[in-house]
Formats: C-alpha cells, structure tokens, sequence
C-alpha cells in the first residue's frame, strides 16, 4: 500500500493542478511512436493511473485507444525487440494494465506469440554481453517475468540465469559483467547502475527468485553481485557518491563525479540493495541501502545533484520518487523530507511558456538542449505518474518498470 506523502493544501493543490495540466497536454499527444520509455505504452500507464486518481477519466476515451494504436503498430512491424523501445515493453505494459485490472483482454491469445520471437533477440544479447535491461538481454527478462505464469516463460528465465552465470566473471566471493561504455562504443566496462548495469541484473535476479525460478543458482549470483558491489563502495567520509557509474581500467571513475538520480549512482544502486536484501533477508544489505540513501538526502543543491530537468530519469521527480518509495519501504522521515522536498522543486522546474504543462526534457548538446518530451521516462507522462503517487494512496506499481518495486 502507498502512503500518501503530502497533506499539506498548498503543496498538494500545486500538484493536483499540475497533474491536470498533464494530462490536458496529454491528451494531444501528436507522436506516433508506440514503446513504453517514449511513447504510447508509457502514456497509457499515466492514463491507467490517473483514472484511479480521477474519477472524470473515461478509458474508453483515453487509455482503449492508446492500446488499439499501439496493436495496430505492432502489426505494422519492424519494431526493436527491447524495454525500452520495443515489443519487450510493449508486452510488458500490456500485461501490466491487465493483471491490475485496467484492461480485460486474453494476453496469452494476444501477446503469447511475443514469449518465442524474443527468445532469440535475448541470447543474442547475451552472448554479446549486452546485458542492459533498457536496451538488451534483461529487458525481455523482465517482460518475462510478468508472464512467469506461463511454463515457456519459466523456461526462457531459467535459461537467462545460465547464460548470465556463464558470462559473468568471477573474483573469489565477487561476480561482475563486462558491459560496452556506451552504444557508441566498444570499450568494456564494469556499469554498476540500475538503468543499465549490475545493480538492474542484482534487481531482476532477485525478482526471479521470488517466483520460484532457478533459485539455488540465484542465490549464488546476486551473492556474488552484491559483494562486487560493496567491494567497490567509497569510504563515504571522503567522497560525494558512495558507487561510481561504471569500473574501467582506462578510465576510473571515483566517487566525486555522479549525479543525483534513478538512473546512475547511489540512488538506483541503494533500492537494488534495498529489495535484494528484502527478498534474500539479508539485514547486513538492507542496513547498507538505508546508510547510503541517507547519506544523499544532503544533496540538496541543482548543480550538486546535476539536475537539468523534472524527468524520472535523471530529474527531480526521479529523485523525488525514490525517496517517497524508500519512506514507504523504511517508514524513515529523512527519506520522507527528503522527497517532498525534491516534489518542490519539480514545480519549480515547470518554467518553459512552450513547454508541456511548464516542462521540457533536458538533452545534452549538441543534439538538442530543452525540448518537449511526452513520455514515460525523460517526459511528462512519467512525472505526472511520479506526482500521483505523492498526493493519493494509488500504488505506484507502474514502478515496476524502473526496477523500484
């Protein structure tokens, strides 16, 4: 169950009204691109949840026929099979809105067909050591996941830990995947973050294990993972972040480079920690999430935090949401200040005439700079998502597709 975060009328009226207008821009989404992390999908998520939050929303109006485009571009073909861009997550949020009742539909008759066609997109992605749950192998684990009721999708998971248990490199008590810098590029790399690294493989291991699947091997990875991890912790007392983004051997991170965000560094790392150490009752990692989340709450300065922008990714609702889930995990009131705080300056954010609702995407140059974004991860539909659950008792299981619960 979520508690809601803030009572006070001032604050909550800011945010409901900033919610509307969301939606209100929403409603005029002029994109045709379907994926879940930039398109259709996510913004039927917002859909889905503000008709719990406000009773005026038709479906049949909104979220039906979202999800009738989005079967119709389907159909049309020559989609990426990933998360974040592709049939992995369009399955996903499709399964998602029917086991939380927002929609009635046979997914096994409707989406079934996807469990076979991405199985190979998912060795291929391991056996390239493309492990990222965005963009590669772990995504279609997760869209796995959601349908871990079906025996082939059991069998597609099991298969998934093997390949991760032959690829993974071991050092004594610890255990790592090497990773691309980037996309751009071939260097190999040690990522330790949730959007793309070792803290997301420690998340969906752990979630595999809560359903049964091929736990005896299970345990021994996230074991290994979580002492890779914590064996590459900066002393706190002389660094900003306790984790860097990523461990290469020509170019070193340390702790004083980062940012506050879901996406790289304490934040995403600390809830992976968090829920491995929940789901294994490994009080020892618990305590470890606990000491370092609170450490960030002191991070309080834009510039510090290397905020540009109110998106879930790397933005003030992303920031703002992790701690609200970490109070509702922890009940600690840190956690709590902390994230109406970050809600705060998520309203302060919306200062662009042109923008949506007030907001635009910040874009690093020279591509881009601010720009509007509709989606769930960078865009609007994700901080009007991230902004429901401050003021209701909605669960935010949409979470769900940022490794958060």
């Amino acid at each position: 169950m979520n508690n809601c975060l803030i009572y006070n009328p001032g604050l909550s009226d800011k945010i409901n009204n900033k919610i509307n207008a969301i939606a209100d821009c929403l409603l005029n989404y002029p994109g045709t691109n379907i994926d879940l992390m930039g398109g259709k999908a996510g913004i039927a998520l917002f859909w889905a949840y503000y008709s719990e939050y406000s009773e005026s929303v038709k479906l049949e109006k909104t979220l039906v026929p979202l999800i009738s485009e989005i079967f119709q571009g389907i159909r049309q073909g020559n989609i990426s099979p990933t998360f974040a861009g592709g049939l992995a997550g369009l399955g996903w949020t499709i399964e998602h809105l029917k086991q939380n009742g927002f929609i009635e539909i046979n997914t096994d008759s409707l989406i079934g067909s996807f469990d076979d066609s991405l199985h190979p997109y998912m060795l291929k992605y391991t056996h390239s050591g493309n492990y990222d749950y965005l963009h590669g192998a772990l995504g279609i684990g997760l869209y796995y996941l959601i349908r871990s009721s079906n025996h082939r999708a059991q069998l597609y998971i099991t298969g998934l830990v093997d390949e991760l248990e032959k690829h993974g490199k071991f050092f004594s008590n610890d255990i790592a995947w090497e990773s691309n810098l980037s996309m751009e590029s071939n260097e190999k790399v040690y990522n330790l973050s949730l959007s793309h690294g070792i803290a997301s493989i420690i998340s969906i291991l752990s979630r595999f294990h809560q359903v049964n699947i091929h736990s005896e091997k299970i345990v021994i990875l996230v074991e290994g993972a979580v002492n890779y991890l914590l064996r590459n912790k900066h002393d706190p007392r002389f660094y900003k972040y306790c984790f860097p983004g990523y461990i290469s051997k020509n170019k070193p991170q340390n702790g004083s480079f980062g940012r506050l965000s879901w996406c790289y560094n304490d934040l995403g790392i600390s809830m992976a920690l968090w829920q491995a150490g929940q789901i294994f009752n490994n009080e020892a990692w618990k305590h470890e999430a606990i000491d370092i989340l609170l450490k960030t709450t002191k991070i309080t300065d834009w510039d510090e935090a290397g905020v540009r922008d109110a998106g879930l990714c790397h933005g003030t609702t992303g920031i703002a949401h992790v701690y609200n889930r970490a109070f509702n995990y922890t009940g600690i009131e840190k956690f709590k200040d902390s994230a109406i705080y970050w809600f705060e300056q998520s309203l302060k954010m919306a200062v662009f005439e042109d923008g949506l609702a007030g907001y635009k995407a910040f874009y690093t140059y020279p591509n881009g700079g601010m720009e509007n974004n509709f989606g769930f991860l960078e865009g609007v539909a994700g901080i009007g998502l991230a902004m429901i659950s401050s003021v209701s008792e909605i669960e935010p299981a949409w979470d769900n597709a940022l490794l958060l619960s």
